[in-house]
């Protein structure tokens, strides 16, 4: 029995159709209309693209049927010409496989339909077409590629996502899993959403009266807590296989729900249990790929599995289904923005750990992992867009609970690589780095989340991440409008800002020559040298006894903390720190006794961290209780009161 297995999609997600290629290729195509895709005469449209081409290898992969070739059907208003192409990774080209000459069948409404079978003992990652028309204009609808699948699993999803105050957002999701899934007969019945309203700000009429739509009001516990409460309640009803992770504001387009309906309806034994782990693109370069798989380095650093792909690009969409991680590989996780797993792994490993937000994700996987490998299954077309972190630096986030879950998560979890020293070393960096961007507020940041995590997982058996992260909101950094603060200018160019800043944007001419230039070159080497022997060191050195800075010397940075303007920063005794709008900002002044001052307070924490058994215990030996069902649920109610 044919079986459409995924869609090619030409209608952008996203209001703008600057990614249409990531759809469809064609030259008389806009993106904008109808549903149906028209093409004009002596036209084309390429669906070697992101949606548009279907993943051999890798469905031959998860369903186990090392011969699964695909039938493309393509339903044409007028008669067109089909290319078949293929992309194959070690090749780095499209090739033609197959020139159509076969006459098309006709529907009961008299479209022409082409139902064309791949050629058998294809070895490539991607498959797809080429739709050329002739002397008159076609219109193409419902083209699908389909394979045989007699055999099915039962597969139910509950989508769970989570929402606090962010209406508008969350509202378009429903509205559009409500239009083209619940109510759609050939996909509903596999799909139920539950919305976690964190804020209770929703309206009743928000689930249009739907009973595939149920909406929790909570108290506000976070992404974790959110999370926690929709896994709970899918785990309860019963009804769900599956439970699909979503965050509440993200931008998702709707085969990304079918194919991973489909690629779990067919996964053969070894990936039936695996998660489904969707891409983030970014929004704000939307054929960007941010990461996929993630996983934790031995540093302790938090990384995408892959390099950034631009999915515009064929060779990118072939070379992202060609990474696959080794069976063998370790520290590897979903994140939640879109992360879909069997129910039966939340009754058989519990819940979240009561993280309010961050690490929640990395947590639950390496707890998996402590008891199984984890699969994962990927693929083009299954991801979200969703907005870059690099672009929206919050200290509270990025800074107190990245730190402070981190020693949490890895405590209640220790991964394979787990090194406290490793850990305190990257805070040490990390505290550093900020003094010497004169951010003295991230770098008490810091030391707070080290000792709120030494307050042990009693402190936090109750509903306390809400007042801990508003508490780190009050002491971050505060920006202003440029036009508020005393010497700053109207206006700032914020790409040539990150040009002229970040050191890593330095282009060091070579040493070997004796121009002036090479000479001032030489010296840029010399100080980024040092700067990272420096902060490799981990030494915390003497306030120095004289100034060697102007206080009077004025620098513009970007204010999060991933730049590295050590270069302009050497001698400047002020840093106004801009953020990514080049339009509000905050004046920092240095301060080297405070810098002193801080570094010495968390060396001292760092000791403690060093010679600590008790506390890591403690989290060790509460985890199964505080991710059981019956801690949630008193928590939970807590919550809301």
């Amino acid at each position: 029995m044919l079986v459409d297995l995924s869609r090619p999609v030409w209608k952008p997600s996203l209001a703008s159709c600057a990614i249409l290629p990531l759809f469809v290729k064609s030259p008389s195509y806009s993106g904008v209309g109808e549903e149906s895709l028209t093409l004009g005469p002596h036209s084309f449209a390429d669906f070697m693209t992101y949606f548009g081409a279907f993943s051999l290898k890798k469905w031959r992969l998860y369903t186990g049927i090392e011969d699964l070739t695909p039938v493309l059907v393509v339903e044409s208003s007028a008669p067109v010409h089909i290319t078949l192409t293929e992309m194959i990774y070690r090749r780095l080209e499209k090739r033609v496989i197959h020139e159509v000459t076969v006459d098309p069948l006709r529907t009961q409404d008299g479209w022409y339909c082409y139902a064309i079978p791949y050629p058998e003992g294809l070895d490539a990652q991607l498959v797809a077409f080429t739709v050329t028309t002739g002397d008159v204009p076609a219109t193409l609808r419902n083209i699908s590629y389909c394979a045989d699948a007699p055999k099915r699993r039962d597969v139910r999803i509950e989508v769970v996502t989570t929402t606090y105050r962010k209406e508008q957002q969350v509202t378009n999701n429903i509205n559009m899993i409500r239009e083209e899934l619940l109510e759609k007969g050939e996909w509903g019945k596999h799909f139920h959403l539950t919305v976690i309203d964190n804020g209770r700000t929703l309206p009743d009429s928000v689930d249009a009266g739907s009973p595939s739509i149920t909406v929790i009001p909570n108290g506000n516990v976070g992404g974790a807590g959110g999370f926690a409460a929709g896994m709970l309640h899918a785990a309860e009803s019963g009804w769900a296989t599956h439970v699909l992770l979503m965050d509440d504001d993200v931008t998702v387009c709707p085969e990304a729900f079918k194919r991973s309906l489909r690629l779990l309806e067919c996964a053969s034994d070894e990936y039936a249990k695996a998660t489904i782990a969707g891409a983030m693109l970014s929004t704000a370069n939307f054929e960007m790929q941010q990461e996929d798989i993630g996983m934790i380095t031995p540093e302790r650093n938090l990384r995408p599995f892959k390099p950034r792909f631009i999915m515009d690009r064929e060779y990118d969409i072939t070379f992202n289904e060609e990474l696959i991680p080794a069976s063998h590989t370790e520290g590897l996780y979903s994140a939640w923005w879109y992360s879909c797993f069997p129910v039966e792994r939340v009754t058989e490993y519990g819940l979240p750990i009561p993280l309010f937000y961050r690490r929640d994700d990395v947590e639950y996987a390496t707890r998996i992992q402590e008891k199984e490998p984890l699969k994962f299954i990927t693929m083009n077309g299954v991801c979200v867009w969703h907005d870059a972190f690099d672009l929206r630096w919050n200290a509270a986030v990025e800074v107190y609970l990245a730190t402070r879950n981190m020693l949490i998560q890895e405590a209640f979890t220790p991964d394979s690589h787990y090194s406290m020293d490793a850990m305190i070393q990257l805070m040490r960096d990390n505290l550093i780095k900020h003094g010497r961007r004169f951010d003295y507020a991230s770098m008490e940041l810091i030391c707070d989340a080290i000792e709120d995590y030494l307050k042990g997982p009693d402190y936090y058996r109750h509903p306390v991440g809400e007042k801990l992260f508003q508490q780190a909101r009050v002491k971050a950094e505060k920006l202003e409008p440029l036009q508020q603060i005393p010497g700053a200018p109207d206006a700032i160019d914020i790409v040539e800002l990150e040009q002229n800043a970040n050191d890593e944007n330095v282009v060091v001419p070579p040493r070997d020559t004796d121009t002036a230039a090479a000479r001032r070159g030489d010296i840029v080497h010399r100080i980024l040298r040092k700067a990272k022997r420096t902060i490799r060191s981990g030494k915390v050195s003497p306030a120095p006894r004289q100034e060697n800075f102007d206080r009077n010397e004025l620098v513009i940075i970007p204010n999060d903390g991933w730049c590295r303007p050590w270069r302009i920063l050497q001698h400047a005794g002020k840093a106004l720190a801009v953020d990514t709008t080049g339009q509000r900002g905050a004046m920092r002044v240095r301060d080297e006794q405070r810098n002193e001052e801080l570094r010495n307070r968390f060396e001292h924490l760092a000791q403690i961290l060093s010679e600590d058994t008790a506390v890591l215990g403690a989290y060790r030996e509460s985890r199964e209780e505080m991710t059981s069902f019956e801690f949630w649920r008193r928590y939970l109610e807590e919550a809301k009161r």
